[in-house]
């Protein structure tokens, strides 16, 4: 999951109403960026919008959207736990807010409250059961020599709709932040039994050439990610920017539905099973 593309395309609807060199007055907006998995603690990324203008601005300058002194609290209806700030390694930006203290479990629901300067958002969201990936398959792309696809293979329930979001992470177990695979929205009704799923993947506006393969050599982690309705529905939204968007920076003008009430954004509850693969050698 990365901030930088969630802040710029969440936010580059804005220009859809915009004629000629004007650039419409926008609102101080709480960007949420934030998620808890099933025995896994939560993370959330605070950020302002950023004021779209026809002056040139550097990627840098994001780190003056960081919001770095706000109050986040996570509670399952029965203990709240008070997040802490903190630079982390592995993560774009490299602040988030997190805990120790609390882990999230399959089948609870978490409110979210974030309370900054006048802003006070929350978000509810629910864990579903971790879905295990049955099979993790990488073969070698036709007509190239060094790139390679990774698929995957799992049984979802055909009783009752699933939705799922795939993530990769590429670099090493010490690169924290996952990205949303592309094309990695899922729902299990337009799914056959065993179907093979690419996972492409995932994409960041810093990089210059982008391709969905992965090369020799490269240590990638594969996360199946078990979301509710709600988080799916964000997801897809973001997926189909992403899709049909010429540009990253200007993306087409779409609404994204967003679980924050009082911001945008999201806060996604996960039943994640993760594998990790060297391309090029077997599955771990």
């Amino acid at each position: 999951m990365n901030t930088k593309n969630i802040i710029i395309i969440l936010l580059s609807a804005l220009l859809f109403s915009c004629s000629g060199d004007y650039l419409p007055e926008q609102n101080d907006e709480l960007v949420v960026e934030g998620w808890i998995e099933d025995n896994g603690f939560p993370v959330v990324i605070l950020s302002k919008n950023i004021n779209i203008s026809n002056k040139y601005q550097p990627l840098d300058s994001l780190s003056g959207c960081i919001v770095k002194w706000a109050k986040v609290t996570v509670s399952d209806g029965t203990r709240s736990v008070v997040l802490t700030g903190r630079y982390t390694k592995g993560y774009m930006p490299p602040y988030i807010y997190t805990t120790s203290h609390f882990r999230g479990e399959a089948g609870k629901t978490y409110r979210l409250t974030v309370e900054y300067d006048n802003h006070y958002a929350t978000a509810t969201t629910t864990i579903p059961r971790p879905q295990p990936i049955d099979e993790l398959m990488v073969e070698q792309c036709a007509q190239s020599d060094t790139l390679y696809q990774i698929s995957l293979r799992f049984n979802s329930s055909a009783t009752e709709p699933n939705y799922y979001q795939l993530f990769t992470r590429v670099g090493g177990r010490d690169v924290r932040q996952y990205l949303a695979a592309y094309l990695g929205t899922i729902d299990s009704r337009v799914l056959q039994s065993g179907s093979k799923v690419p996972v492409y993947k995932g994409r960041d506006i810093t990089m210059r050439e982008y391709t969905p393969y992965y090369n020799i050599g490269d240590t990638v982690a594969v996360k199946l990610a078990h979301i509710d309705r709600t988080s799916y529905n964000f997801w897809y939204d973001y997926t189909r920017n992403l899709t049909t968007a010429g540009n990253m920076f200007f993306a087409s003008a779409m609404s994204f539905r967003s679980n924050i009430k009082g911001g945008t954004g999201y806060w996604c509850g996960m039943g994640a099973d993760i594998r990790y693969v060297v391309v090029g050698d077997v599955v771990q």
